[in-house]
C-alpha cells in the first residue's frame, strides 16, 4: 500500500509590521507617485485588507508623517565645529533625499512645518547649531524658521511634480512664449532666455529629476547662510 505523502505547507507570511508598512508606502509613492498612492493600494502591495493597516497606522495622515520621517531618519550630519558648514551639509543631504524621491515633494511642507510626527532630534540639531553660531532668544527662534523655510523650499520647488508632457506641447508652448517676447518689454528675459528655458522656475517643463537647478541651489544656501552669519554678528555686538 502506497502511503500519501503528507500535503506542503504553505510558507507563512512575514508579519505585518509599522516598517513593513511604511517600506511598502515609499515603494508605492516612488513608482506610481500621489494619483495611487492610498491606504488601499498599500494594503494590496502588502496583500492584506486595508483594515489591517489601522491597527499600525491610525489615518493618512499619521501614514505620510511616518514615511516623511522615515525617509529624513538621517538627514542629520555629523558634528562639525564650523556651524556653516554643519547647515550648508544639512541643506544638501535633506535634498539629496527629496532628489532620490521626488514625489514626496507635494507632501513635504505641511508635515514638516507641523507635523504630529515631529523630529525633534532634526530640531535639537539645527537649534543647537544656531545657538553656537550665537543666536538666542527670539532671534533663535527666528534664525530656526529661516532654516526650516530653507530646507523645504527650494528642494521641494525643483523636484516639484511637472505635468508629463508626452507631445511636447508644454516645451512647445513655453519656448513660444519667451522667444516671442517683446525685448523692449522685456529685455532681460530676452536676452537671457537661452539659459532660462527649461533653468529656471516658472519657465521649465521638466523638474530637477531631469534639469538640475543645482547653481540656484548652492547661490541659495550660501547666500540664506552669509544671511544668517551677518544677523549672528550682529546679534553678538554689544550696542
Amino acid at each position: 500500500m502506497t502511503q500519501e505523502k503528507p500535503a506542503k505547507r504553505k510558507p507563512k507570511s512575514a508579519p505585518l509590521s509599522s516598517d513593513a508598512i511604511i517600506a511598502a508606502a515609499i515603494d508605492l509613492l516612488d513608482r506610481e507617485g500621489l494619483d495611487n498612492f492610498s491606504i488601499r493600494n498599500i494594503a494590496k502591495a502588502l496583500g492584506v485588507y486595508p483594515t489591517a493597516l489601522y491597527w499600525h497606522v491610525p489615518n493618512r495622515h499619521h501614514l505620510i508623517a511616518r514615511l516623511i520621517a522615515s525617509l529624513f531618519a538621517d538627514v542629520l550630519p555629523e558634528p562639525d565645529p564650523d556651524w556653516q558648514v554643519w547647515l550648508k551639509a544639512l541643506f544638501r543631504r535633506y535634498r539629496d533625499v527629496v532628489r532620490a524621491h521626488p514625489n514626496i515633494s507635494p507632501l513635504i511642507g505641511g508635515h514638516l512645518v507641523s507635523s504630529a510626527s515631529v523630529d525633534l532630534n532634526l530640531v535639537e540639531g539645527i537649534l543647537a547649531t544656531l545657538a553656537r553660531a550665537g543666536f538666542a532668544g527670539e532671534d533663535l527662534v527666528a534664525a530656526y524658521n529661516a532654516v526650516i523655510t530653507g530646507l523645504c523650499g527650494y528642494a521641494t520647488q525643483e523636484f516639484a511634480h511637472v505635468f508629463p508632457d508626452p507631445d511636447g506641447d508644454l516645451e512647445a508652448s513655453l519656448t513660444a512664449s519667451v522667444e516671442e517676447a517683446d525685448p523692449a518689454l522685456y529685455p532681460t528675459l530676452a536676452a537671457e532666455r537661452h539659459r532660462l528655458l527649461n533653468r529656471a522656475l516658472v519657465l521649465r517643463w521638466q523638474n530637477g529629476t531631469e534639469a538640475s537647478l543645482e547653481p540656484g541651489f548652492e547661490m541659495f544656501t550660501d547666500a540664506l547662510i552669509a544671511g544668517l552669519a551677518q544677523k549672528a554678528k550682529h546679534a553678538n555686538t554689544p550696542e
